[in-house]
């Protein structure tokens, strides 16, 4: 179910008093979080209405459902990445432990992560549709990235109101990108920038995941009789 946004900015953005309610388990995968990110720590500090948001996603508030934080940086060698929960395993989030990912885009990427786990279930849905066919390589690339614009889209609104400190290096290339300004209209977006060798989208990502871990098992389409 799509949570409405004023819901939704309600629950995360609640006073300190309430958020101290129940979210025990957020907390310790923020605590643990900066402790495996120190250079996070000098970014907000625990009152910032952004650390609470955080807090709250940990919990499950996004989700329904609590979302680990995983140590490990992202295998895919992008700066972050997510797991929806899987069987027994529960969903997680990775951030780059280097430091070609400035403190400040550590924060946005956390963020836009918990906004996407919101997705998990369409892309579920896309990857189903494309094991049995119905879409093509560059169609379920080009799907997956509309849903991850829709997360970038929830992400800026999260922090219209509670932006993060600009750096003194200005070198937050994703925030500075991504977040500040005002994205383009999906239809923009659809044509500009969900295309091949896009730098500001993981089409070619999704594509590869496509050709590399779905089309091998397309089963094969009948053909029609002569």
């Amino acid at each position: 179910m799509k949570i409405p946004f004023a819901i939704l900015l309600f629950s995360i953005f609640a006073p300190a008093t309430v958020m101290a309610q129940g979210n025990g388990f957020g907390r310790r995968q923020v605590k643990q979080m900066l402790a495996d990110r120190p250079d996070m720590k000098s970014v907000i500090d625990l009152d910032h209405p952004i650390y609470q948001w955080v807090v709250a996603g940990f919990e499950g508030s996004l989700l329904g459902q609590r979302i680990y934080w995983n140590a490990n940086s992202p295998t895919t060698g992008r700066p972050a990445e997510h797991a929806a929960a899987y069987g027994h395993y529960p969903p997680f989030i990775s951030i780059s432990g280097g430091s070609e990912t400035t403190p400040v885009d550590k924060w946005a990427a956390v963020v836009f992560e918990l906004c996407n786990l919101k997705n998990d279930d369409k892309f579920a849905q896309l990857a189903k549709e494309a094991a049995a066919g119905k879409l093509s390589a560059d169609e379920y690339a080009t799907e997956c990235v509309m849903l991850e614009y829709d997360a970038q889209l929830l992400t800026q609104k999260v922090f219209q109101d509670h932006p993060l400190p600009d750096s003194s290096h200005g070198k937050d290339d994703w925030y500075n990108a991504w977040v500040k300004p005002d994205l383009p209209t999906a239809e923009v977006f659809r044509k500009e920038h969900a295309v091949p060798g896009s730098p500001r989208c993981n089409y070619d990502f999704f594509r590869t995941t496509y050709q590399s871990h779905i089309a091998p098992h397309i089963p094969p389409q009948p053909t029609e009789s002569p």
